[in-house]
């Protein structure tokens, strides 16, 4: 899934009013796992000034990329924090854990041949899904409009539930990208993402 998507399952299904630490966890963990990912995209692109085909055809299969993804997206790491926050009483902890499991657990279900070793430290192992986020050869375009569809859902939840000015205006933006992006990528590349 996208980052955008993960961040906006996170909030729908975990963030409460008046809330905000824990807001602000879940946010973070919706988030996090992509991080490494996004630091070493612009280490490449932008201070190594690698072409995007090499970043994507060569260094993303590197230890160097795989790797900090495969931390961020360590179903046991976070398992481990859930378990701490539980532990120690702290829903801020679990909260974090909870948002950044949800983000691995999809992205577990939506990344074919470029999957994250999920299970890390444990194994390299890695889940080839059927379905890919992206890819059309694996439902890429149908994909493209579920995820935009899940999009529009979580910023309707999350327009009901806060009354913040700022996040309505947030929502209802993002509702309006999120139902015109799928025209736009069909009108505009027949579909494919």
């Amino acid at each position: 899934m996208m980052t955008p998507t993960h961040l906006l399952l996170s909030c729908g299904l975990l963030t409460r009013k008046h809330s905000r630490l824990n807001n602000l966890a879940v946010v973070a963990g919706g988030v996090l796992p992509d991080a490494p990912m996004f630091a070493l995209f612009a280490w490449d692109r932008f201070v190594l000034r690698l072409p995007e085909e090499t970043i994507w055809s060569e260094r993303y299969w590197t230890d160097v990329w795989q790797i900090p993804a495969a931390i961020g997206h360590s179903v046991p790491l976070f398992a481990i924090v859930v378990a701490a926050g539980l532990a120690l009483r702290l829903d801020v902890l679990k909260l974090f854990g909870l948002s950044a499991l949800l983000h691995a657990v999809a992205d577990f279900f939506t990344h074919n041949n470029d999957a994250h070793m999920q299970l890390w430290p444990l194994t390299r192992w890695k889940f080839e899904s059927p379905v890919s986020y992206w890819d059309p050869r694996h439902f890429g375009g149908i994909m493209l409009f579920i995820e935009f569809g899940l999009m529009a859902l979580m910023l309707v939840i999350l327009w009901r539930r806060f009354d913040a000015i700022w996040v309505r205006y947030a929502a209802g933006a993002g509702i309006t990208l999120a139902l015109l992006a799928p025209v736009y990528f069909a009108l505009t590349m027949g579909g494919e993402h």
